[in-house]
């Protein structure tokens, strides 16, 4: 586990036999970090506008929840892309992390798939143990080339909310009020209105200031009500604001006024001097506590003074106000904003301007704020931006980090509020936080005994579990059963594994570590007790998923890139004909051949029998099965005095009994009818002169039993076997390299058009001691900008970084 340390402040006594309920708190959010950690992945991709037949490339970056430092816990990150009409899961993938918790991967779209919005997912198993919302999400379009592509434009539908400070409105209280504007896609909107208290008297006015969002302040009565009425672009509405409430608490911060300190301001419209109660101030980031006072009940209010240096790091803040047993009765999110742990980045190209398929050199320099070389680990894509048009505020590992994985919902432009050259970035950023609705940290979560048992593991491989039990279900009452693990693939030696069942029969092989598909078999080893074992394998479910909103109206299209799309389509069509040598038209008529089975020397069967389950279940021995069903086959006797005659066949001794072979082999009639009947796939019967290929011996006849295992092309996954599963499975995902073409040598291939929009992807980017990194690529056929984006962290620290850079073809 990541080492996790409290900052507590200097509010703490001395530990007592008796904790004071302030340490009791803190003590049961210790308990709560240590017990549940947390996890964040972020995904940056090359683009987030794709024809059909590319391919989406992308990394995976894997951190601490609690401190955004570099987790390698985890050893399987989940890799999910699903359709957006349905929530239908297409496809997974399974990432390796490596040491520095990344992963790179990519996803073929196939020309076969639908044309419209596609989402990416990406989690890790122990994440599954906590709410999908904090799970990786990003939207990316898709289209197909050759479609017709009209613009729609839908009326505004517009949804208007509004956001008490800390909660409540509450009788008697001065308070902020925040609001957010939303069309049907989650796009802010702007609009502007008035407030009425009981249908009278208008005692506010607002208008929203960024994104459709903005605050006014609001001083309620005990028993009125109040209606928003508002209007936007091409709507107008009204809203009820939420209900008064009579007693309550209202928590005001500033966080916008000073630079040295964050200012917390608690009112309470109804003080009980008679019996005043112990209130807990508690601010916290991220878990980390930064700051504790401790107020009363008796008091109408009281003021915290909160130094900015007492905070841990940049992000999310939140200040609740607890009783002594741990009951929320207020709480306000604020953003911490750390100038010393910002990191820059810049990307130089080695020339202002290139030609078409010219050598570009990047170099890559990343310092802290002191200005000292950072080490880091990035991926960088280069981009057309004539036909990709750059989106400045779009996500990226920074505000994901930051913002966007501990506020759950969809954020319009979230690196709007992380633009140095936005002077009011964090007013509008606060306005966010008063209306974005709930958060990732929740104390009625941390108060809860005991604490949630995890359903899900972390992993540090992969893993097949399951149970052993008798055939009727029962659990094994005796010894643990000892099992053993074959996985096997193509040209790879195969990986052995054995390890015990616990009490109620569980087992599991943890930790395991291949690439593709394979096949696996587990199976019990004790004694002949466990061939009639029953081995069950636990499903690997996906999570849920749903159909889905595309927010924000999805990923805006040019008509350049669809256009081009078209062309590069067009052309490969025409580039594959003009390779195909066409053939006159030939007709063939033929009676189709089935496939013959290389275990036999003989040409068709006189009869033939397939074995079916319901026919083979009841059976005890093959002769059973086949007595009746064969003209002219004679089958007497029971057990292992089976009398089996072709035809009557005899001779002066008696009955001449017909030739038996086993998969092509000869075999004697006793190991015949020890066979057991499900083992069969089908039994073939010769009579006289089909007989004659195999001589004398075959005078009598021939019946030719063929087994399942025996075929080749027999699929053993599907067998049902006591005392053994097998199963395909997959495994890691291979990583495929970027195909980056080389003009410095002139090549048949180069004669066609180069119109790729992503012109480099590298997701190994290294910046070293020195804080650089050099890469190189060669130029394509556009003309115009080329957009480059680098995403990444520091290797020490986990902090991430962002940094963008543009050159030009000519």
């Amino acid at each position: 586990m990541p080492k996790r340390v409290l900052v507590l402040a200097a509010l703490l006594l001395p530990a007592a036999a008796a904790p004071d309920p302030l340490t009791a708190l803190l003590e049961k959010l210790t308990a709560y970090l240590l017990s549940l950690p947390q996890e964040k992945v972020y995904v940056h991709t090359d683009k987030s506008l794709y024809a059909l037949g590319e391919s989406v490339w992308l990394k995976a970056y894997l951190a601490d929840g609690y401190n955004h430092s570099i987790d390698t816990i985890s050893k399987v990150v989940y890799l999910d892309f699903i359709r957006r009409e349905d929530g239908k899961t297409l496809l997974q993938k399974r990432l390796r992390p490596t040491a520095d918790g990344s992963a790179a991967a990519d996803l073929m779209l196939a020309d076969t798939l639908r044309e419209g919005f596609y989402q990416i997912r990406a989690y890790t198993n122990w994440m599954r143990n906590f709410s999908p919302d904090f799970f990786f999400t990003k939207t990316i379009r898709v289209y197909q080339p050759t479609a017709e592509h009209t613009p729609q434009q839908a009326p505004e539908s517009l949804q208007v909310d509004f956001f008490p400070e800390s909660g409540d409105l509450v009788a008697g209280l001065n308070g902020r009020v925040g609001f957010k504007a939303l069309d049907q896609w989650g796009k802010g909107v702007g609009i502007e209105g008035f407030v009425i208290e009981d249908a009278r008297d208008t005692v506010a006015v607002f208008q929203s200031s960024h994104a459709g969002m903005g605050r006014f302040m609001l001083t309620p009565r005990a028993g009125s009500r109040y209606v928003a009425h508002y209007k936007g672009r091409a709507s107008a509405g009204q809203a009820a604001l939420p209900a008064v409430q009579p007693k309550g608490y209202n928590l005001t911060v500033d966080n916008l006024v000073s630079k040295t300190a964050v200012k917390v301001y608690v009112f309470n419209n109804s003080p009980d001097a008679a019996n005043p109660q112990d209130l807990f101030l508690i601010g916290h980031l991220r878990g980390q506590v930064c700051f504790t006072a401790k107020g009363s009940s008796g008091r109408k209010s009281f003021v915290a003074n909160v130094p900015r240096e007492s905070f841990v790091g940049s992000g999310i803040a939140a200040f609740t106000l607890l009783t002594a047993d741990g009951t929320p009765l207020a709480e306000r999110l604020i953003f911490v904003q750390k100038p010393e742990e910002a990191l820059h980045v810049s990307l130089t190209p080695d020339k202002p301007a290139y030609q078409p398929r010219e050598k570009v050199t990047i170099t890559v320099a990343v310092t802290d704020a002191a200005g000292r070389p950072v080490a880091g680990d990035f991926s960088l894509s280069a981009t057309d931006a004539t036909r990709i048009e750059p989106q400045p505020f779009s996500a990226n590992i920074l505000t994901h980090l930051l913002l966007q994985s501990d506020l759950p919902g969809d954020i319009e432009d979230p690196g709007y509020y992380f633009d140095p050259a936005n002077a009011d970035a964090l007013l509008h950023l606060d306005d966010l936080l008063l209306t974005q609705g709930w958060r990732r940290f929740r104390w009625q979560a941390v108060m809860k005994e005991p604490l949630p048992t995890p359903a899900y593991l972390l992993e540090q491989g992969l893993d097949f579990t399951g149970k052993a039990t008798r055939p009727s279900g029962r659990v094994i009452d005796k010894k643990p059963v000892s099992l053993t693990l074959m996985l096997s693939q193509p040209d790879k030696e195969p990986l052995f594994a054995m390890e015990p069942t616990d009490a109620e029969g569980r087992f599991g092989f943890y930790n395991l570590d291949f690439q593709d598909s394979a096949r696996v078999m587990i199976q019990a080893l004790a004694g002949r007790a466990d061939r009639n074992l029953k081995l069950e394998l636990d499903p690997k479910p996906v999570p849920a998923t749903s159909p889905y909103r595309v927010p924000f109206g999805g990923v805006t299209v040019t008509g350049d890139f669809l256009k081009t799309a078209r062309e590069t389509y067009e052309r490969e069509k025409q580039y594959r004909l003009d390779n195909v040598t066409v053939l006159k038209e030939t007709v063939v008529k033929a009676q189709r051949t089935p496939e013959r089975d290389p275990r036999k020397i003989y040409g068709s069967a006189d009869a033939s029998v397939k074995f079916d389950q319901l026919m083979a279940s009841g059976a005890t021995s093959i002769f059973q099965i086949l007595q009746g069903r064969i003209a002219g086959l004679t089958i007497s006797g029971s057990g292992l005095n089976y009398t089996v005659q072709i035809r009557g066949a005899a001779n002066f001794q008696g009955v001449v009994e017909p030739l038996f072979l086993l998969d092509g082999m000869p075999a004697s009639k006793d190991l015949i009818a020890g066979i057991p009947p499900m083992d069969v796939d089908y039994v073939d019967v010769l009579k006289g002169a089909s007989a004659a290929i195999y001589g004398s011996q075959g005078g009598g006849g021939v019946i030719a039993i063929y087994t399942k295992r025996g075929n080749s092309n027999y699929d053993w996954s599907k067998e049902v076997i006591p005392g053994q599963v097998i199963r395909n499975v997959i495994g890691y995902a291979r990583v495929r390299e970027f195909y980056a073409p080389d003009y410095s040598t002139r090549r048949p291939e180069h004669v066609r058009p180069d119109t790729r929009t992503t012109l480099y992807w590298n997701p190994g980017v290294r910046t070293d001691a020195s804080g650089r990194a050099t890469v190189s690529f060669y130029h394509a056929d556009l003309r115009g900008p080329v957009h480059l984006q680098l995403e990444g962290r520091q290797l020490s620290t986990g902090l991430p970084a962002v940094g963008r850079g543009q050159y030009i073809s000519q």
